[in-house]
Parts: structure tokens; sequence; C-alpha cells
């Protein structure tokens, strides 16, 4: 993108900014979509998501979280 890209976008209302912006997402979103996920990321999700209905699985409030890496 070049700078006069970049600033005509500038240049636009915050409304259509947030169109911009939407349409940008969905196409990442759909072009994500398109991509296959590797064998190994498919295994790791399907063990969490069976410890997690087991009960097995431990969460950590987002207060907690921040509180550790301050």
């Amino acid at each position: 993108m070049t700078k006069g890209q970049l600033e005509e976008l500038q240049k636009l209302s915050t409304k259509d900014k947030l169109k911009v912006v939407q349409f940008l997402w969905d196409e990442i979103a759909e072009e994500q979509s398109n991509q296959k996920i590797p064998v190994s990321h498919k295994r790791i999700l399907d063990a969490r998501l069976k410890a997690m209905k087991s009960g097995e699985a431990k969460f950590v409030s987002w207060s907690e979280i921040q509180r550790k890496y301050k």
C-alpha cells in the first residue's frame, strides 16, 4: 500500500473507515477459513476440548494472569 493510499484512507469518515475495516476483516476471515488445520494442531485442540468436557481443564481468571505477568 502506498503512502498516498494510506493518506486517502485517513481522509475517510469514521463510519467509512469502519466499513473498510469490516470488509478487510471479513476477507481475512474467509481466507483463513479456507486453510486446513494441521493434524498436530487438531490433536492439541481435541485434547484440550476433552479436558474441558471432563472437568480436567483448569482455568485462571484474567486478573490472576495480569498479576502473574506484572
